[in-house]
């Protein structure tokens, strides 16, 4: 195995404990490791807290808003928001493409469709690539805009460890000054993942990331594969599960039949979101504080956000 595929199985068991008795302290297990310094945990607690919101009338982006058009409320407690910016900071972007059986009729697509996705990314932005087979593989390492990728990844059928890989994405640590998108292409039928759908669901609750999914399956193209046999097999449940995980965050799920066109409208609409500022006042400090954003003044816009975060 090359250096550009770092094998990145998490063990569910440590990786449970460390989420819910003490959230700074997660770790994947084998070459790709994180200290306790490393893990992300969303910027919210008794100082100010940072909200990504977009906002959408139709398909257009609305501009030009200010702090005194949005409301927010979190606890279900009116907050007055402080600042709002559409920030151009770089951008960290973790992309998954879900290379098991279901999907592999499109491999081709997937590579072809990649190389046009690093083009839309702007001088200081910076991309990893990760696929599942035996396990999760960082096929691409973190590279920067403008780089050529080795896209030499094949499919595995029979096993798809789509909550892992969603998993290690969320683990990233987003460095001040940055921002972090999460895109996972996948029809969101796991098996043999060791990370239940119920944990990835928490831990978006605690990461700064914002993540998208794309549906994506079906056939197409060649087919050729090794099979291998997996369990367990992941609920409808589960599946869905991995919608409310994205959503947890700010992102949703998306319907396009190319990966470059889903990224772009994914990739164009995070550069334009706004960020709320503000300071939580007459809330508990600790605990989950779900938040809810609008904008009164204009009744059909479509405002998505991150619907919450936990504080320690």
């Amino acid at each position: 195995m090359t250096p550009a595929r770092r094998r990145v199985t998490i063990v569910a068991v440590a990786a449970g404990l460390a989420l819910f008795m003490e959230p700074r302290v997660l770790r994947p297990a084998g070459p790709v490791q994180l200290s306790a310094q490393q893990v992300p945990v969303f910027r919210g607690g008794t100082s100010t807290v940072a909200v990504a919101a977009s906002v959408r009338r139709g398909n257009n982006v609305v501009l030009n808003l200010n702090a005194a058009d949005f409301a927010l409320t979190d606890n279900g407690v009116p907050q007055k928001v402080d600042a709002v910016a559409i920030e151009t900071l770089s951008i960290d972007v973790s992309l998954f493409l879900d290379t098991s059986g279901s999907t592999a009729g499109k491999l081709d697509d997937m590579k072809a469709d990649m190389q046009e996705i690093v083009k839309l990314l702007r001088p200081g932005d910076r991309i990893q690539l990760l696929t599942i087979g035996d396990s999760v593989y960082q096929s691409v390492p973190w590279v920067e805009a403008g780089s050529k990728l080795d896209l030499s990844f094949g499919a595995v059928g029979g096993i798809s460890l789509i909550h892992d890989a969603l998993m290690f994405a969320l683990l990233h640590r987003v460095d001040t000054g940055r921002r972090h998108l999460i895109v996972g292409m996948t029809d969101r039928q796991d098996c043999g993942s060791v990370i239940p759908s119920t944990l990835l669901f928490d831990l978006a609750g605690r990461s700064e990331s914002v993540m998208h999914l794309v549906d994506y399956s079906g056939g197409g193209g060649r087919v050729n594969y090794r099979v291998r046999q997996c369990t367990p097999r992941a609920s409808r449940t589960g599946e869905s599960r991995i919608v409310d995980a994205a959503e947890r965050t700010g992102g949703e799920l998306h319907r396009q039949s190319r990966i470059a066109r889903a990224f772009k409208t994914i990739f164009d609409d995070f550069r334009q979101s706004y960020v709320l500022r503000y300071t939580p006042t007459g809330v508990d400090k600790r605990g989950w504080h779900p938040i809810v954003v609008t904008v009164p003044g204009i009744k059909d816009a479509t405002i998505r956000a991150r619907q919450g975060y936990y504080s320690d």
